[in-house]
């Protein structure tokens, strides 16, 4: 296992190469003039940063296998983030293809993106069980400020809800261009959200202590605030009649080079480490 100071030094340009990709990345979107260019080259980066992450899910998927404790852990956490990936490929190919700008009613790719969130609850599930939580009350306790904080929050962002969207009790699909079910898938993705700080708080709160474990958590933890961030402000966008991509992308795009972060510090320390183990018990056998 690699020592304490090969970690560090891993760990600090880790850290430097996640954050100049995000400045170098969005300040070059924001700096360009024409509106279409700027989306366009969003799309297209969203879809580098996505491709990046899943490519790195499979290879730790090849690496680890499905045996072990982590094993379907990175599974399902290759999954979700493959089929958000095939999501934002659906929006490339609607956008260069199709011409198609913005989606103003829910489509298949929103069963792409909620499918992945599925799967990235099951990641999170099954790594839960694998530690021990071992301060109760100050988790729950966290967790719950946690909860109540994200409630007021949405609740002060989403409510009350625009006019255009109620007309003497009926919803009014036809000056938005779309409806209620609209509306509540929409409203899914912070609630989606939620379900993954919460476990992701739970996991950061009772592993902490060690040290080459919390890193890529950290990494997930903040990568998953940053998607939260993202589809509240689209969401909110989306409810008062102003859906835009932008600046929204940029946080999405920021979120997958951070998950990609945490993906390369699993292949590079927990698999190897696994593999590692694995080797040597199958040469003590042999």
């Amino acid at each position: 296992m690699a020592n304490e100071s090969n970690y560090k030094k891993t760990l600090k340009y880790l850290i430097i190469l996640i954050v100049s990709s995000v400045i170098v990345v969005d300040l070059f979107i924001v700096l360009i003039p024409d509106a279409h260019t700027q989306h366009a080259i969003a799309i297209i980066s969203l879809n580098i940063t996505g491709a990046t992450a899943t490519g790195l899910g499979v290879i730790a998927v090849l690496r680890h296998g499905m045996s072990g404790s982590h094993g379907k852990s990175y599974l399902f956490l290759t999954i979700g983030i493959a089929l958000w990936f095939a999501a934002d490929l659906g929006i490339m190919y609607s956008y260069f293809v199709l011409n198609v700008d913005e989606f103003k009613q829910i489509t298949l790719l929103d069963m792409l993106w909620l499918g992945g969130y599925l799967f990235l609850i099951f990641h999170l599930i099954s790594i839960i069980r694998t530690i021990r939580i071992k301060n109760l009350s100050i988790t729950l306790t966290i967790i719950s400020a946690v909860i109540i904080g994200f409630v007021i929050v949405n609740l002060v962002s989403f409510l009350p809800i625009p006019e255009s969207f109620l007309n003497n009790g009926v919803i009014d699909a036809a000056k938005k261009g779309y409806g209620l079910s609209d509306l509540v898938v929409t409203i899914l993705y912070p609630i989606l959200d939620l379900c993954l700080i919460v476990p992701s708080i739970t996991i950061l709160l009772n592993i902490y202590r060690e040290y080459h474990h919390s890193v890529p958590w950290v990494l997930a933890s903040v990568s998953l605030l940053v998607n939260a961030i993202a589809d509240n402000g689209y969401t909110n966008d989306y409810i008062n009649g102003s859906a835009s991509a932008l600046p929204w992308d940029l946080f999405y795009i920021a979120d997958f080079i951070i998950m990609s972060g945490a993906l390369f510090w699993y292949n590079r320390y927990h698999i190897t480490d696994y593999i590692s183990k694995k080797n040597k018990k199958n040469e003590y056998i042999n």
